[in-house]
C-alpha cells in the first residue's frame, strides 16, 4: 500500500509534437507517477484571445485546437516511458463505442504492461455537438457503456449479449486476453450525485477535475463508498485522485492578480459555473444558470462577453478554481485534500498562459511535483 502521495501531469497533447514529447520527457524525468492526456477536438480557449498580444503561450503553441489523438499518442508513450501510468484524463462514449474503448485499453494494458488507466467521463458539448454528435442523455450514456466494458472484460472470450437504450450487442466476442489477467483500471470523472454513484459501482478510481473543498471531497467519497458497497464492488484497491488546475509563482496574490489581468485566463473564467461567479457578487457572461465547462463551446463566445469577463473577474474568483501561489502554497491547499482521502493528484499547469512557461516555471513545477511526491497520506488515505 502506497505511503506517499502519487504526482501525475496532465499534458496539452497539442502541436507542435516536438514540444509535446519535450515536455512528457520533462515530466518523467521529473519523477511524475502518472501522464494523462485530454482527449478533444477543441481546446477551452477562444480563439481570439490566442496571440502572443494576450498570452505568451502562443509564442509556441500556434494554435489552442491542434490536438493529437490522444489513443495513437498513448501507444507511443507506453514505449517510450517506462515507469509513468499512462491514461485519458479523460475520455467519453459519445464519440467511440464501447467496444472500441475496451480494445483500446487492453491493447495499452499490454504495451505498458499493466499501467493503463481509462479516465472517462460524460463528455463536453465542444467535442460533440459541433461535430454532428447528440449531447443527451449522456449519464445514462455512459453507465450503459461502463456495464458494457466490464462485461466484454470479464467475459473470457465467450459471446456477450446487451439489452440497452444506446447499445445492443449479440454474440458480441471479446476475446483479447487481459494483461497478466487483470483488467486496465477504470476512473470515472464524477462530481453530480448520480456520476458519483456510477464510480461506486463501476470505477477503480475516482477522477474529479474540478476544485473542491476538502470537506465537499470527503463527502463525495463517501457517496461512492455507500455505492460500491450497495452494489457489492470492493473498495480495497480504490484510489481517489484529482485533477488540479495550478499556476505557480511567488505568491499567491502576485499570481492571482497575474492572471486576473490576462485576457487569455480571463476567459478561461467563464468554465466556472455561474452560481461560482455569483458567490462573488458577478455576473457571469454566459448567465447565472451556466453549469460550467461541460456546457462551454469556445467558438460561440463573443468578444463582447470576453470583455464582460475582463471587466470583472478577480484574483478571488481565479482562486476559488484553480491552485495558486508558490510551491509551498499550492502543497499547503493539497495536504487537507490528502486528509479527506486524495491519494493520487494530477496536474494542469495552466500558468504559462501568463508565463510563456520559462525555465523559472519549470524548476518551480520540479520542485511541486518532488515536494507533493513527500506528503504523506493519511490514514484514510491508504
Amino acid at each position: 500500500m502506497a505511503r506517499y502521495l502519487s504526482v501525475g501531469m496532465e499534458t496539452n497533447c497539442i502541436a507542435p509534437m516536438r514540444l509535446e514529447r519535450l515536455s512528457m520527457r520533462l515530466f518523467t524525468l521529473m519523477g511524475v507517477d502518472s501522464l494523462f492526456l485530454p482527449d478533444h477536438y477543441l481546446s477551452f480557449v477562444p480563439r481570439t484571445v490566442w496571440s502572443p498580444q494576450f498570452t505568451l503561450a502562443a509564442k509556441v503553441i500556434p494554435s489552442p485546437d491542434a490536438y493529437f489523438d490522444p489513443f495513437v499518442m498513448m501507444g507511443m508513450m507506453a514505449l517510450a516511458y517506462r515507469r509513468p501510468r499512462i491514461g485519458t484524463g479523460v475520455t467519453e462514449p459519445l464519440r467511440r463505442h464501447p467496444a472500441t474503448l475496451a480494445q483500446a485499453f487492453v491493447t495499452l494494458d499490454h504495451l505498458s504492461r499493466g499501467r493503463a488507466i481509462l479516465g472517462i467521463g460524460n463528455g463536453e458539448r465542444e467535442n460533440t455537438e459541433p461535430y454532428g454528435i447528440p449531447f443527451t442523455k449522456r449519464v445514462a450514456r455512459l453507465e450503459e457503456a461502463l456495464a458494457i466494458i466490464r462485461r466484454l472484460w470479464e467475459s473470457g472470450g465467450e459471446p456477450v449479449d446487451f439489452d440497452g437504450s444506446f447499445w445492443r450487442l449479440r454474440q458480441a466476442i471479446f476475446a483479447t486476453p487481459l494483461y497478466n489477467n487483470k483488467a486496465p483500471a477504470i476512473w470515472v470523472a464524477a462530481h453530480a450525485p448520480k456520476m458519483l454513484a456510477l464510480t461506486g459501482r463501476y470505477g477503480d478510481g475516482w477522477y474529479p477535475t474540478k476544485k473542491l473543498a476538502p470537506e465537499e471531497y470527503r463527502s463525495c467519497l463517501e457517496r461512492i463508498r455507500a455505492s460500491a458497497v450497495a452494489a457489492g464492488h470492493t473498495m480495497a484497491n480504490f484510489e481517489p485522485a484529482m485533477q488540479i488546475q495550478t499556476a505557480i509563482g511567488a505568491n499567491r496574490k502576485d499570481v492571482l492578480e497575474s492572471l486576473a489581468r490576462n485576457r487569455a485566463a480571463a476567459a478561461m473564467a467563464m468554465l466556472l459555473p455561474g452560481a461560482l461567479w455569483a458567490k462573488h457578487g458577478l455576473e457571469h457572461p454566459l448567465g447565472a444558470g451556466f453549469e460550467g465547462f461541460p456546457d462551454f463551446v469556445p467558438q460561440e463566445i463573443t468578444d463582447a462577453q470576453i470583455d464582460a469577463a475582463c471587466r470583472q473577474v478577480t484574483p478571488e474568483l481565479l482562486g476559488d478554481g484553480i491552485f495558486a501561489g508558490s510551491v509551498d502554497d499550492i502543497v499547503a491547499e493539497v495536504r487537507p485534500l490528502v486528509d479527506a482521502g486524495l491519494r493520487h493528484v494530477v496536474i494542469w499547469n495552466i500558468g504559462p498562459l501568463a508565463t510563456g512557461a520559462g525555465v523559472g516555471d519549470m524548476l518551480r513545477l520540479a520542485l511541486l511535483i518532488r515536494k507533493l511526491r513527500r506528503v504523506r497520506l493519511s490514514s484514510t488515505s491508504r
